[in-house]
């Protein structure tokens, strides 16, 4: 991981890049005051290039084209523990999914393919059977990625102990529908802002 220079903000500092993840979801990056339980409590934290504490404050910084350059936001499993556990309650899981709206806008992608691939994937199981389909998800994973036998001796032992199911089940695909209509909507007033 690599080091950003810690610098002090006037409190009434706000970036242009800050202001804009701000307008997006409503999250002030300026209350953040680097405590880092953040970054200790991230189960990723070691794979990226940036810590989540270093993403905020280069954000607030406004240093835009290192953040969007990072495979930070991309490698966020948006799991919530930075929320729970940060003091503030700055909202680093919205920051990190303005990041991402952002980056797309830009035509920015990550520079780990398979992490787009496997979210595509995600989605698109979602939309179909209304949950998720875990052996859907890492077959068609496994056929866009073309690493067909990596993870199989795993997925057999689960699927030996009744943790895959091997047919899917439908369920809520109408609101589920609902629900990505409403996504797309939020993402092109996103992108709308970001285009400002």
């Amino acid at each position: 991981m690599e080091k950003i220079k810690e610098l002090d903000l006037p409190s009434d500092h706000i970036s242009e890049f800050g202001d804009l993840v701000k307008q997006m979801h409503d999250v002030d990056v300026n209350m953040c005051y680097q405590c880092r339980k953040c970054t200790s409590g991230c189960p990723v934290a070691e794979y990226m290039d940036y810590s989540p504490t270093q993403i905020i404050h280069a954000v607030r910084l406004g240093l835009k084209d290192m953040v969007l350059s990072s495979n930070t936001y991309w490698l966020c499993l948006a799991c919530g523990t930075c929320t729970t556990r940060c003091p503030q309650e700055t909202g680093l899981l919205e920051v990190m999914d303005a990041l991402a709206t952002i980056a797309e806008s830009k035509g920015i992608r990550s520079n780990a393919p398979e992490i787009a691939k496997f979210y595509e994937t995600g989605l698109s199981n979602m939309r179909f059977f209304g949950k998720l389909y875990d052996l859907g998800i890492a077959g068609m994973y496994k056929l866009k990625t073309g690493k067909l036998t990596q993870d199989m001796g795993m997925g057999i032992k689960m699927m030996r102990k009744g943790k895959l199911e091997l047919l899917p089940t439908f369920q809520n695909q109408g609101e589920m529908r609902r629900i990505f209509k409403k996504v797309q909507e939020v993402e092109k007033k996103a992108r709308g802002a970001t285009d400002k």
